[in-house]
C-alpha cells in the first residue's frame, strides 16, 4: 500500500513537471516566433502599429501641462495636442491609452504590444536610446527646485543638508539630479508629481526637483503656498518613445513632426499653453523666456568651473562605482574677456573616455543654444573642440557617457585645459571632487555576464530579455535585499502591534455596552471597508498638517498595524464566539471570574482555531507593505520600481516577487499543516 503510494505521489510530481517544461516550452516557442514578427500590422509608410489607423500612445496623464485628465475626464495638455496634430498628419487616429505608471513607460513602448509609442515628458538620454528609439526632440526643459512659502530654504545650497527630504517621482531625471547634486539630502520617491507635491505641503518633505514646465505649472495653478527657489539649466529634450523594431514609425513621425513646425501649428500651439513663442533650437525654452546671454554681475574674467558630478553606477544604490562605466557632468561659465575654442578634460591616472559619448550644451540663461562641436578622445583625456567660439558668459555642459573612473576609492578632481580663440592655453581651475568607491562583487559578476556568448543568446529572445535578464537578476537580487529587510521589519513589528488592539475591539464589539459596540463597529467598518491605499495617504499626508510629522517607516508601521487590526478583530471574534456557552458555564461553575475565563479557558481555545487565518493575514500584511512604495517608503516594490524605470526592463519586478514568495510558500505550508493537525484532532475527538 506505502509502495503503491509512493509511486503515485511519485507519478504525479512527474507529470507536474512534464506540465510545467510543456507550458514554458511552449511560452518559449511562441516568444521565439514573436521575436521574428510584430502584433501590428504593416501601414503604407511601412511602419508597424498596435492597432490599424490608430496611433497608440502611453503615458502617466499626470504631469500638467503636458499631459494631464480633465474634470471632465477628457485627456488634455500640450504632448496630447500635439500627439494629435502628428497623427492626423500621418493619417491616423489618436488612441491614448489609460493612465500608466511611469516606471512603465519604457517596458511598454521597447515592447510594443499595448502601445505604439510612449510620450511623457520623457528625457533623451544614453542610457534609455539602449532601451528604445527616441523621435527628434520636440521639446527642451530644464529642472526646477521648489520649496513651501516662508520655509527658510533659499537656494539648493541650502536644501543639501542631512535632515532634508527632497520629494521627485521615481525613475525620473529630476531624481538623478537630486541624487547627483543633492548628496546629503534624502531623496524621496512618490509615483506622480502631486504626491510629491503634497508630500512638501503637507511637511513630508521639504523641497521638490521636477521639470521647470510642471513645476511652473504645479506652483502657479494647484500648489499656490508654494514657490520656485532655483531654476537649473540643466539642457534636456524631451522625445517620443518609439521601439527599436519599428524604426519606419521613428521616420515618420519626424516627418510629421517637421511639418508641423513648418507651417507653424507647433508654435501657436506652445503659446497656448506657454504664452510666448518657442525659443529658436529645435526644441522649446522650457520657460519660453529668452534667457541672457550676458554675464551676471559679479562673473570672472576667466572661465570658472561650477559643477563636476557622476551619475550613481550602483544599481539600487547611490555610489559611483570605481572600474565600471558612468555619466561624468561637467559645467563651466567662460570668462568675460575670453573666446573659447576648446576645452579638453582629463581624468586621474586610471580613468579612461574610452569608448565614451559626448553631449555638449550651451545654455544662455535657461536657453540652450545650438552650437557645433566634436569630441577627440585620448583613453584618460578628451578634447572638445568648438566650430564657433563660444561667446563670452557662456554657460558650457559636457556630459560624457561612458566614463569610467580608477577603480581604487578616491576623491578624484577632473583637470584638463582650455584653448581661446587667439590660440592662447590655459590650465582648467580646480574642479569639485568626486567621490569614488570600490566596485563591489556584484558589479564584477555582472561584467563577467556581459562578456558571455550565451548571456547574449538568452537576452536577444525578448521574452527573456525582458522578464529574465541575467545581469539584471543579478543586481536585482543584491539591490532588492534591502527593501526586502524593510518590508519584513514593517511586517515584523506591524503584526505583533495589531494583535492587542484586534483582541480589544474583538471584545469591545462583544460587550454589552451599547457605546463600546458602537465604536468598535465605527472603527471595524471604516478600516474594512475603506481601501488601504486611501487610509495611507491620509495618514502620510493629512496627519503632517496638523502638527503630527512623524517619520515615514514608524508611521507606514502604524497605518499597517491599524488596518490588520481591523482584520483581526473579527477574526478574534469569530473564534471566540466559535466556543460553546458550556465552557463559559463550567468555568463559572468552578469560581472563575471574567478575566479568569476569557485568559485560561476561551482564548487559549480560540488561538488554535483561528492560527490559519490569523498566518493568512499576516501574509496579506506582508504583501500590503507594497503600497507603501506610492508614498516614498523604500521599501521592497519602491526599490523594484526605481530599477525597472532605469533599467526600462521588468527583471526587477520578478525578483521582487521571489522575495515575496521566500516568505509566503513556506508560509502558506504552515497553515496547511496546521489546518491537517487541527482537523485531524477534531476526528480523534469524534
Amino acid at each position: 500500500m506505502r509502495a503503491h503510494y509512493r509511486f503515485a505521489q511519485s507519478a504525479r510530481r512527474t507529470s507536474l513537471a512534464l506540465c510545467l517544461a510543456s507550458l514554458i516550452a511552449v511560452a518559449l516557442a511562441l516568444t521565439g516566433c514573436g521575436a521574428a514578427s510584430s502584433s501590428g500590422s504593416a501601414q503604407g509608410g511601412g511602419y508597424k502599429l498596435v492597432e490599424d489607423g490608430k496611433l497608440t500612445v502611453a503615458s502617466d496623464l499626470a504631469t500638467p501641462p503636458f499631459e494631464y485628465v480633465d474634470d471632465s475626464g477628457n485627456d488634455q495638455g500640450f504632448t496630447v495636442e500635439l500627439m494629435d496634430m502628428i497623427a492626423q498628419e500621418m493619417g491616423l487616429e489618436l488612441n491614448y491609452l489609460p493612465a500608466q505608471k511611469f516606471d512603465n513607460i519604457i517596458p511598454m513602448a521597447k515592447q510594443a504590444v499595448k502601445t505604439d509609442v510612449s510620450a511623457c515628458n520623457i528625457t533623451i538620454n544614453d542610457a534609455r536610446k539602449k532601451e528604445v528609439d527616441f523621435t527628434d526632440p520636440y521639446m527642451d526643459s530644464n529642472q526646477g527646485v521648489a520649496v513651501a512659502k516662508n520655509s527658510g530654504y533659499a537656494d539648493t545650497d541650502s536644501l543639501n543638508a542631512a535632515g532634508v527630504k527632497i520629494a521627485v517621482q521615481s525613475g525620473t531625471t529630476s531624481e538623478e539630479w537630486a541624487q547627483e547634486n543633492l548628496p546629503r539630502a534624502t531623496t524621496v520617491n512618490f509615483d506622480d508629481w502631486t504626491a510629491a507635491f503634497t508630500a512638501v505641503m503637507s511637511g513630508q518633505c521639504q523641497a521638490v526637483v521636477c521639470d521647470l514646465p510642471v513645476e511652473q505649472w504645479m506652483v502657479n495653478s494647484s500648489f499656490t503656498d508654494m514657490e520656485i527657489i532655483e531654476e537649473v539649466p540643466t539642457g534636456e529634450r524631451f522625445g517620443i518613445a518609439v521601439s527599436k523594431d519599428n524604426p519606419e514609425l521613428t521616420a515618420a513621425i519626424n516627418a510629421a513632426l517637421k511639418q508641423i513646425r513648418a507651417d507653424g501649428r507647433y508654435d501657436e500651439l506652445y503659446e497656448k499653453y506657454f504664452g510666448t513663442k518657442p525659443s529658436s533650437s529645435d526644441g522649446a525654452s522650457a520657460t519660453g523666456v529668452d534667457g541672457d546671454a550676458s554675464a551676471s554681475e559679479g562673473s570672472s574674467s576667466t572661465l570658472q568651473v561650477t559643477k563636476a558630478t557622476a551619475r550613481s553606477n550602483e544599481d539600487g544604490g547611490t555610489n559611483v562605482l570605481g572600474g565600471i562605466v558612468t555619466r561624468l557632468t561637467w559645467e563651466a561659465t567662460t570668462g568675460t574677456e575670453e573666446s573659447v575654442s576648446k576645452v579638453t578634460l582629463a581624468l586621474p591616472e586610471g580613468g579612461s573616455f574610452e569608448d565614451s559619448s559626448a553631449t555638449v550644451t550651451v545654455l544662455n540663461g535657461l536657453d540652450r543654444t545650438d552650437v557645433k562641436a566634436t569630441a577627440k578622445v585620448e583613453k584618460s583625456n578628451l578634447a572638445i573642440s568648438f566650430a564657433a567660439p563660444l561667446a563670452a558668459g557662456s554657460n558650457v555642459r559636457i556630459e560624457v557617457e561612458g566614463v569610467v573612473f580608477p577603480s581604487s576609492a578616491g576623491a578624484y578632481a577632473v583637470d584638463g585645459t582650455y584653448e581661446l580663440a587667439d590660440g592662447g592655453k590655459r590650465d582648467l581651475p580646480t574642479s569639485p571632487t568626486i567621490a569614488v568607491t570600490e566596485s563591489t562583487v556584484v558589479q564584477n559578476i555582472v561584467r563577467w555576464l556581459d562578456d558571455q556568448a550565451w548571456v547574449d543568446a538568452w537576452n536577444a529572445n525578448p521574452f527573456l530579455g525582458m522578464f529574465f535578464k541575467p545581469q539584471y537578476v543579478v543586481t536585482s537580487i543584491a539591490s532588492l535585499f534591502q527593501g526586502w529587510g524593510i518590508a519584513l521589519l514593517v511586517t515584523a513589528i506591524g503584526f505583533p502591534l495589531a494583535i492587542p488592539v484586534g483582541l480589544l475591539f474583538a471584545f469591545m464589539k462583544m460587550s454589552r455596552r451599547r457605546y463600546l459596540r458602537g465604536i468598535a463597529i465605527c472603527y471595524i467598518n471604516f478600516l474594512r471597508g475603506t481601501p488601504l491605499f486611501l487610509q495611507i495617504y491620509i495618514a502620510f499626508f493629512g496627519l503632517p498638517m496638523i502638527g503630527l510629522n512623524l517619520p515615514n517607516l514608524p508611521l507606514g508601521v502604524a497605518v499597517l498595524a491599524i488596518n490588520c487590526s481591523a482584520y483581526l478583530a473579527e477574526i478574534f471574534r469569530a473564534g471566540i464566539e466559535s466556543i460553546g456557552k458550556g465552557q463559559h458555564e463550567a468555568a463559572t461553575a468552578l469560581g472563575m471570574n471574567w478575566f479568569q475565563t476569557m485568559g485560561l479557558i476561551i482564548i487559549p481555545q480560540s488561538i488554535r482555531r483561528v492560527i490559519p487565518t490569523m498566518t493568512s493575514e499576516f501574509v496579506m500584511l506582508y504583501k500590503d507593505t507594497s503600497l507603501l512604495s506610492s508614498v516614498g517608503v523604500m521599501e521592497l516594490m519602491m526599490f523594484s520600481k526605481n530599477l525597472t524605470a532605469t533599467t526600462g526592463n521588468i527583471t526587477p519586478y520578478i525578483c521582487a516577487a521571489l522575495y515575496y514568495l521566500v516568505v509566503t510558500i513556506p508560509l502558506i505550508h504552515f497553515v496547511g499543516k496546521i489546518e491537517k493537525k487541527l482537523a485531524a484532532g477534531g476526528t480523534d475527538a469524534r
